[in-house]
């Protein structure tokens, strides 16, 4: 008797699995994915250590990678382009029903597909946004064409999710379509055993990626009128030591250096045990076009927030859709250290503020934002369009 074929297909250009917050997200995905399909396909990025073909049995699906190692970014997505037509063409996708795929370089390749299936466009950013931020030099010419690319996998798709209010708001305006095929699914939180440790040094907590929107070089400024607490920075960052070079010369220049504390690519049981013992979390996120135009939904609040523990973040849309000042953690103007460090040294001279801060925050999670909620609309989706 022969297996089933494949009825979905997940598409990520990212590395899974992975210790970053993507990695997170499309695990979820792939979750709802599985309580609504019985077989399916994931097509993403791999690494030397990860087969680049695989059949994953606890998950039941095939799993391809596109693990060919190419410099240039714009290269690297124009061959996983034809990598996923690739794959999508082969006999064990001639079933397939639902295609969701998190990004255009993904999306475009099944929107060329003659294949008849849904597809699902979950959108956390736009290239044409994001790109100048990492490549200053990218010609405007090529950010056009990724612009067409975009409206492509919008106006094409049959269905768009995105994890923030504000992207929302954003699509409708650019695109001029439709809220009706837009959903709004924030990221969620799975809480993962940790415990408080009384005894532990007084410390305070980054953590997350290190992409310059987020703000580090406004914390490190924050951070030096902060020295004379004797409280230490732990920064727990999802890349390699290696890529953290430049940052720790930007505490040396600031003058921090020997008050933060590194910690690289932990795993979510790693993860959970520092955030339970932090005094707060900080998520000091710029006023940029990344944050305030196209906007985001920002995992380390959120997973901050499930073990009690208050965040001071940015007082920008995409952290107030979540953060209620003073009531379930502290907003402070986006980009202003002084006042972030003040911030910091009045929250934590007062453990019971901490507290009642930290309470709040994770009843909010326990409200709204724990991951089987999210997974359940995402499953919602799936059927709707099936029917």
């Amino acid at each position: 008797m022969s297996s089933p074929k494949p009825t979905y297909i997940y598409i990520a250009f990212d590395l899974f699995p992975s210790q970053k917050g993507a990695a997170t997200h499309i695990n979820h995905c792939l979750k709802a994915l599985q309580n609504t399909f019985d077989v399916g396909v994931l097509i993403c990025l791999g690494n030397d250590d990860m087969p680049a073909v695989q059949f994953d049995k606890e998950r039941n699906i095939f799993v391809y990678r596109f693990k060919e190692k190419v410099v240039n970014f714009l290269e690297r997505t124009t061959k996983f382009k034809v990598f996923v037509a690739k794959i999508i063409a082969l006999p064990v996708c001639e079933q397939i029903q639902l295609v969701h795929f998190r990004d255009i370089w993904g999306g475009i390749p099944v929107l060329a597909s003659s294949k008849s299936f849904k597809t699902v466009f979950e959108v956390n950013s736009f290239a044409s946004i994001e790109l100048p931020s990492r490549y200053p030099k990218i010609p405007q010419n090529t950010l056009h064409k990724i612009a067409k690319l975009e409206q492509q996998c919008i106006t094409e798709s049959s269905a768009i999710i995105t994890p923030s209010l504000i992207t929302k708001n954003y699509i409708v305006s650019r695109f001029n379509i439709s809220e009706a095929i837009i959903t709004h699914i924030h990221n969620g939180v799975e809480i993962h055993p940790a415990t408080k440790n009384k005894n532990v040094e007084k410390y305070i907590l980054y953590f997350g990626a290190l992409q310059k929107w987020q703000g580090i070089k406004t914390l490190f400024k924050a951070y030096k009128e902060l020295v004379d607490l004797d409280l230490k920075l732990i920064i727990c960052t999802s890349i390699p030591e290696k890529r953290v070079l430049p940052y720790q010369k930007l505490a040396t220049q600031i003058g921090i250096e020997k008050y933060v504390e590194w910690q690289y690519e932990l795993s979510k049981d790693k993860l959970a045990q520092v955030i339970i013992n932090a005094q707060c979390t900080i998520a000091p996120l710029s006023a940029c076009d990344r944050n305030l135009v196209q906007g985001c939904n920002p995992l380390k609040i959120i997973e901050s927030m499930a073990y009690s523990v208050p965040v001071i973040a940015s007082n920008l849309p995409v952290c107030s859709d979540i953060i209620t000042d003073n009531v379930n953690g502290f907003l402070v103007p986006p980009d202003r250290p002084e006042i972030l460090g003040r911030t910091i040294r009045t929250l934590i001279s007062d453990s019971e503020k901490m507290r009642v801060l930290g309470n709040s925050a994770k009843k909010t999670i326990e409200d709204s934002y724990l991951w089987e909620y999210q997974e359940s609309k995402m499953k919602t989706i799936y059927l709707q369009l099936l029917n």
